[in-house]
C-alpha cells in the first residue's frame, strides 16, 4: 500500500515544512496527472471487466545545494476484487556540490540497460505494478565521464549494499556493479552506438546457487519509427521466473499519436506468444491510449483492450 513508515515520517514533515513557507513557496515545482483506465479480458464466459482511477504527483523543492523530491502514484482499481494503493514511490532529499551527490529517503534505483525485459533489478512492484524505491542513503562521486556510488538499502528489515562504477568511453559507456540481498550479485550492463544503431546489453550472475541473466538488444530507425529488437534471459510479467525470451517493438510517432506494436515470444516450456497494439493520441494536457493485447500460450489465450484517459497540470 505504500504506507509511510513512522521512523521516515520526519523526511515528509519537513517536506511539508519548506513547503508551507510563503517566501519559499517560489522553489518548488509540481506536476500532476489524473488517470482514469477501463480493461476488458477475452479468455472465457463471462467477460473480465474492471475499471480504475489513478494519479500521478511529482513534486520538487530546490534549496541549493539541497533539494527535495517527492513521487506518488495512487491508484484503486474495481474488478472482481477491489485492490488500492497509497503509491509513495520516491520521497528523499539530496545534497550536491561539485561532483559529490548525498542522498537518503526513499528513493528509486534502477540498475537495467535492457528496455523491453527486466533480467534482474531491485525496484519492489506496488500491488497496481508500478515500480518504487526503497528507503535507504547513497553518496555518488561524479567525476568527468565517471559515476563510483554506494548505496545502503532497507530489504526486509535488513541492510543492503549496493556499489556501482559506470565509465563513458566516447561512443558508448559500461556499468558494473556488485551487491548482497541474499547472495552475491555482480552485474555489468552497456549501450553505445555502432554506425546508426545502437547496442545495448546487461548480464547478471547470481551465487550460490550460480544462475545467469542477460539481455542483448539492438535499436534503429525505420522511416519516421524507431524499432528495438531483445533477446536473452529474464524475467517475465506478471511475477513469472525468469525464462529466454525474444521481443520486438516499433515506436511510430506522428503529429498528435503515435503507434506501438510489439511482439514477446516466450521460449521456455510452457510456450507464450504475446501481441500488442497502441495508440496514443495527444492533445493539449490531454492523452488518450488505448492498446490490445492477445497473448497465445501451450495452455491458455487472452484477449485483453484497455482504454485510459489521462490529463496533467
Amino acid at each position: 500500500m505504500g504506507r509511510l513508515r513512522p521512523s521516515h515520517a520526519w523526511l515528509l514533515g519537513l517536506w511539508l515544512a519548506c513547503g508551507c513557507q510563503p517566501g519559499l513557496a517560489q522553489n518548488l515545482e509540481t506536476r500532476l496527472e489524473l488517470r482514469f483506465s477501463s480493461a476488458l479480458v477475452f479468455s472465457h464466459l463471462p467477460l473480465e471487466a474492471s475499471w480504475g482511477l489513478g494519479a500521478h504527483l511529482e513534486a520538487r523543492y530546490d534549496l541549493n545545494p539541497l533539494r527535495f523530491q517527492l513521487v506518488l502514484d495512487p491508484g484503486v482499481n474495481f474488478s472482481r476484487a477491489v485492490t488500492a494503493e497509497a503509491g509513495l514511490t520516491e520521497l528523499y532529499a539530496l545534497y550536491r556540490e561539485g561532483e559529490l551527490d548525498l542522498s537518503a529517503g526513499l528513493e528509486r534505483l534502477p540498475l537495467e540497460v535492457a528496455r523491453l525485459r527486466l533480467p534482474f533489478s531491485l525496484e519492489p512492484l506496488s500491488p497496481l505494478g508500478n515500480r518504487q524505491g526503497r528507503w535507504g542513503a547513497r553518496v555518488s562521486w561524479n567525476p568527468e565521464a565517471s559515476r563510483l556510488r554506494l548505496a545502503v538499502l532497507e530489504e526486509a528489515g535488513r541492510w543492503l549494499p549496493v556499489l556501482s562504477l559506470r565509465r563513458e568511453f566516447g561512443h558508448f559507456e559500461l556499468e558494473a556493479h556488485a551487491l548482497y540481498p541474499a547472495r552475491w550479485v555482480l552485474g555489468l550492463g552497456g549501450s553505445g552506438t555502432v554506425a546508426e544503431l545502437v547496442i545495448y546489453g546487461e548480464g547478471w550472475l547470481l551465487l550460490e546457487p550460480l544462475e545467469a541473466r542477460y539481455a542483448l538488444g539492438l535499436s534503429g530507425r525505420l522511416g519516421q519509427g524507431v524499432w528495438t529488437l531483445e533477446g536473452g534471459y529474464a524475467g517475465l510479467p506478471p511475477l513469472q521466473p525468469a525464462g529466454f525470451f525474444l521481443a520486438g517493438q516499433w515506436l511510430l510517432p506522428q503529429e498528435e499519436a503515435s503507434w506501438n506494436l510489439a511482439a514477446d515470444l516466450l521460449l521456455s516450456s510452457p510456450w507464450q506468444i504475446q501481441l500488442s497494439a497502441g495508440y496514443l493520441h495527444s492533445l493539449a494536457e490531454q492523452d488518450l491510449d488505448i492498446r490490445l493485447v492477445a497473448q497465445f500460450g501451450a495452455q491458455a489465450w487472452r484477449l485483453l483492450l484497455n482504454l485510459s484517459v489521462q490529463g496533467s497540470w
